[in-house]
């Protein structure tokens, strides 16, 4: 009997170390934790370079992208610049990222541009890491980038410019916006012939046909703005013909819904 319960006891005995070191692994030992696996994208930069680093997802990523391609489109690549770099650290990264697509198009249909894309390390996690993709309109009347559309007049004119690039354009935008809902603001620009208040009328003449134009198209008169700013913000030398046409320009910008 006296075994029995010595038995007993050094069973129970075991059975409290056991649950005592359990609780004390739990409570006081301090396990390391499990390494944070981060995903990224398809695509990555090395911060120390210009190099584009792609993984497994990205075939399918660049197919999505070569399947947007339209006849008389190019291929706008936008790179990121990151921290205290500067805006040709983004065009090398661009530049870089041409070679993915080596196999697909030639280098007449693709171009380039550049971006703040933050912190590099943090932004790591952003899809794409910052770099963006967009088949854009590029012609003598049509100038497109991501963001953003210039229109540019062939003539000191307040008509708007009803041609071939710019219809086919303006049709597109008038697509988009409605599938999108997004808002947009037209400015008007001109060269600095004529009187300062005659030519803010005249940038504000412009932006406004050009709203026209879209609401006759479908797009709601609600997702579009309109300003001018007249000659005060020119782009090129208004003492030349060729900086007056840049001048007389309409700016599209179009805001995210």
């Amino acid at each position: 009997m006296k075994k029995l319960t010595a038995l007993l006891i050094f069973l129970l005995f075991l059975i409290l170390a056991w649950l005592s070191w359990n609780w004390y692994k739990s409570t006081v030992v301090c396990c390391p934790e499990a390494p944070v696996v981060v995903e990224y994208g398809p695509l990555i930069f090395d911060c120390a370079s210009d190099d584009p680093i792609v993984n497994d997802l990205w075939p399918e990523q660049q197919q999505a992208i070569l399947s947007g391609r339209k006849p008389g489109k190019k291929l706008l690549i936008v790179g990121p610049y990151f921290g205290s770099e500067n805006e040709s650290q983004g065009l090398a990264r661009a530049n870089k990222l041409r070679s993915l697509f080596a196999a697909d198009l030639t280098d007449d249909d693709m171009v380039y541009a550049a971006r703040n894309g933050g912190d590099c390390e943090s932004t790591k996690t952003n899809f794409l890491h910052e770099a963006q993709f967009k088949w854009v309109t590029r012609n003598d009347d049509v100038m497109e980038h991501y963001d953003s559309t210039i229109v540019h007049y062939r003539y000191d004119s307040d008509e708007e410019v009803t041609n071939e690039n710019t219809g086919a354009y303006f049709n597109e935008l008038a697509e988009a916006l409605k599938a999108s809902g997004d808002s947009i603001m037209i400015t008007g620009h001109t060269d600095s012939q004529g009187e300062e208040d005659y030519n803010t009328e005249l940038g504000l003449k412009r932006a406004n046909e050009f709203r026209d134009h879209l609401i006759s198209l479908g797009v709601d008169e609600n997702q579009i703005q309109v300003e001018s700013k007249g000659e005060s913000q020119p782009v090129a030398d208004n003492e030349t013909e060729e900086g007056r046409k840049a001048n007389r320009r309409v700016e599209i910008h179009i805001t995210k819904n």
